[in-house]
């Protein structure tokens, strides 16, 4: 027992020792270490609790950016399990988090906080180093990184980033570097949603306080739903002064100089869309979440859904999926859209009231790539035949249905997908092609763009192949791409009726188009879009306005600006009800909806929506001009 002090003294020590060494970036929120900072639109000062700070922004920078350097025993990320951070946001604007090394590259995480929730975000070394994360839901917020990884070995700061359309303060810290693996977590006092689905601290013109209220909303709903307006449209929703060649089913047809999609009556159709026209939205309930809600709805387990627990109590158990589509196809054709797109229910393709597009998946094998398959192997070929004669033979009569898409925002054109297939070690259809490609054309970066451009081009045309062997009838629609794509992959796009695209941007750009078509000559359709504001305890979304009107004007301006573009035949909307205020599966919990967690309709969204929808097809006939009312950002 005499040597007893002697141990206690040397493990007190060791785990001093252990102590700092497992968090490296103690006092990186130190005064000292906030004056080597570089700060721009942002206040910074130091936060009430040791190693936290406090970040005011005011709504008016743009971007607003603080670059804190990391200690110097921070510089190697790669020895550590996770890194962790607190934080405290009073809005729901996300913000970024950057890692940027000594060469100057930034591998950044998207934050989106719950409004007044403190939280522990916990970014496994997996993360940091090898997997991509995209986007991910945790406890009481959610992450999101879509890049590519960089070298972490010689960290040299942390950037924190924000473009902020009103004022916000964000409370950060402590940060952490662990040696072992931690977990994400939240700090509750009270509960933050209501019985409802509602955030409970925020408040909104026609926030519901009872069922009674609720009730009496749906009904003055219906009434104004019984009064019907005139969009100009024929039974499929297309321009009834207008006539060409009646098929049966929908076609393209390029006229006077603009692309057009032609209706199975022969008559002109600019597509209106509405994805995601579904009851179902449900938010992961994972371990202590239960903690954020005052109530749960009936029927909740793995996952809670307060919309369709909403939607059922309005249009009742008996019956309720008819009930349902009933309502949702009157309330599209009186805000004037034409058309069901896509990830919609498949309730909606049945004895369908409106025309509608679909996604299918073609064409599989064991063996891909980022998720692109194993195109010249007999597997792939023989699942894509099996595959369109499940998915697209019972449509093949169907005049409501305008097309098929066959994929949606693939990855593998941005993960180096060559380079993948010619390193990896297992034997493939495709990498012998590969291989035998560059053999016989020279491997130079001219003959990998060729590459590309024969392998992609297979895939679709297998793909297209297997399609119109099952349904000769109907167009298929291509990959909804994210944005963009190299170049020797849109070539590749020519194979298609259309191209499509998803483009979040406050119109889709002009230049982007006109490149887009020369290359593939295909008319396009814009397959997603949306507008949101930082409102009800929801993020604003991928492309932020001021409020609900400004929402309405962002509409407003985007299909008339798209349709005034010659080239456009369609407009998809993302989505028809807001996200789930707490996230779906991968955390997303965006004000995007024309209806909310209530289903009741954003008033000012229908009514631009209406204006807009009587003018479109005068608009892309060239004979009215697009408005050029421009939504307020802040």
């Amino acid at each position: 027992m005499r040597g007893a002090p002697v141990v206690s003294v040397i493990i007190l020590a060791l785990c001093v020792s252990l102590c700092g060494a497992a968090n490296p970036l103690e006092g990186i929120f130190s005064a000292e270490n906030l004056k080597r900072a570089t700060v721009k639109g942002v206040e910074v000062r130091p936060g009430d609790q040791p190693d936290t700070v406090v970040l005011r922004f005011p709504g008016e920078a743009e971007p607003a950016e603080l670059a804190i350097p990391v200690p110097e025993a921070a510089r190697d990320w790669t020895r550590y399990g996770t890194f962790t951070f607190e934080f405290l946001s009073d809005s729901t604007l996300r913000w970024q988090i950057g890692i940027r090394n000594r060469a100057g590259r930034v591998f950044g995480y998207r934050v989106q906080p719950y409004k007044g929730v403190r939280a522990k975000a916990a970014i496994t070394s997996a993360f940091l180093q090898r997997e991509f994360m995209n986007n991910r839901a945790f406890k009481a917020h959610w992450l999101s990184n879509w890049g590519n990884h960089i070298d972490l070995t010689e960290v040299e700061s942390l950037v924190i980033r924000v473009e902020p359309n009103c004022p916000m303060t964000l409370r950060l810290g402590p940060v952490r570097l662990e040696t072992g693996t931690v977990s994400d977590e939240f700090y509750l006092d009270k509960p933050v949603v209501d019985e409802f689905g509602q955030w409970i601290s925020d408040d909104w013109p026609g926030k519901v306080r009872s069922l009674e209220e609720l009730r009496a909303a749906w009904k003055k709903e219906d009434a104004e739903l019984a009064r019907k307006e005139d969009f100009g449209f024929c039974r499929y929703g297309g321009w009834r002064e207008s006539k060409e060649r009646a098929t049966g089913f929908f076609r393209t047809a390029q006229i006077d100089g603009r692309w057009w999609l032609v209706d199975p009556d022969g008559h002109l159709f600019f597509s209106i869309g509405m994805d995601c026209v579904r009851y179902r939205d449900p938010s992961p309930m994972m371990p202590g979440r239960e903690k954020l809600f005052v109530r749960l709805p009936p029927g909740t387990g793995d996952t809670v859904d307060f919309y369709a627990a909403n939607a059922r109590l309005r249009y009742g158990e008996e019956n309720f999926v008819e009930n349902w589509k009933a309502k949702i196809s009157e309330r599209l054709r009186a805000w004037g859209f034409n058309t069901v797109a896509n990830w919609s229910d498949s309730a909606l393709h049945v004895n369908p009231s409106m025309p509608f597009v679909t996604n299918v998946r073609v064409g599989r094998s064991k063996k891909n790539w980022v998720g692109f398959p194993d195109v010249y192997s007999e597997e792939f070929v023989k699942s894509a035949e099996e595959d369109a004669a499940r998915q697209c033979r019972p449509f093949r009569d169907e005049p409501m249905l305008i097309g098929y898409f066959i994929g949606n925002e693939p990855r593998w054109p941005g993960r180096n997908l060559i380079e993948r297939i010619l390193a990896d070690p297992e034997e493939s259809a495709t990498r012998s092609f590969a291989r035998k490609f560059l053999a016989e054309k020279g491997d130079t970066p001219g003959s990998r763009e060729a590459l590309l451009e024969t392998i992609s081009r297979h895939y679709f045309k297998v793909t297209v192949d297997a399609i119109r062997k099952a349904d000769p009838n109907h167009m298929v629609l291509g990959i909804r791409w994210a944005g963009s794509a190299p170049e020797p992959v849109l070539r590749a796009n020519d194979v298609f009726d259309v191209f499509s695209i998803n483009i979040y941007r406050f119109e889709p750009p002009a230049d982007q188009i006109r490149r887009i078509y020369e290359l593939v000559r295909k008319p396009v359709m814009i397959g997603e879009f949306h507008f949101g504001a930082p409102e009800r305890g929801l993020a604003p979304s991928l492309v932020m306005v001021k409020n609900q009107t400004e929402r309405g004007a962002a509409y407003q301006y985007y299909v008339e600006r798209a349709a005034a573009q010659p080239v456009i035949i369609g407009t998809h909307y993302f989505q028809l009800c807001d996200q789930p205020v707490t996230g779906r599966f991968d955390g997303e919990n965006y004000n995007l909806g024309f209806l909310n967690v209530v289903d009741l309709p954003y008033a000012e969204l229908v009514r631009f929506a209406k204006e807009t929808h009587r003018r479109v097809h005068a608009v892309h006939a060239g004979k009215i001009e697009p408005t050029r009312r421009m939504a307020q950002v802040r």
